[in-house]
């Protein structure tokens, strides 16, 4: 009885680790997306998340090249307003408008 609970305690507990590592390619609405998270295009081309380049401690919401080792950014979203600390998020609004926010999630860019 003891050795068959253990063998569904370790299946349930590798489960929810297989499926909290899964890759994901969609946001939806209101869903928040933290600094550290990152979204793989379906293809495995392009990867989006927060990057500070450098030595540089400002963060920015990018996109680069997944493939390419030095991670070659192709676009940036809040270039002109960079987020101080790792607090940054992006969420989908109802909208459907990109916004990023910072601490206190003030919106810095939409």
């Amino acid at each position: 009885m003891e050795f068959g609970f253990m063998i569904i305690l370790f299946s349930c507990v590798l489960v929810l680790l297989l499926s909290s590592c899964a890759t994901v390619d969609t946001i939806s609405t209101n869903q928040v997306f933290r600094d550290g998270d990152t979204i793989v295009s379906d293809d495995n081309m392009f990867e989006i998340g927060f990057f500070s380049p450098g030595k540089s401690m400002n963060r920015y919401l990018g996109i680069w090249y997944k493939k390419i080792s030095t991670g070659t950014v192709v676009w940036v979203a809040n270039r002109e307003t960079p987020i101080t600390d790792r607090s940054g998020m992006l969420k989908l609004s109802r909208q459907r408008d990109l916004q990023i926010l910072g601490a206190d999630n003030t919106v810095i860019s939409s």
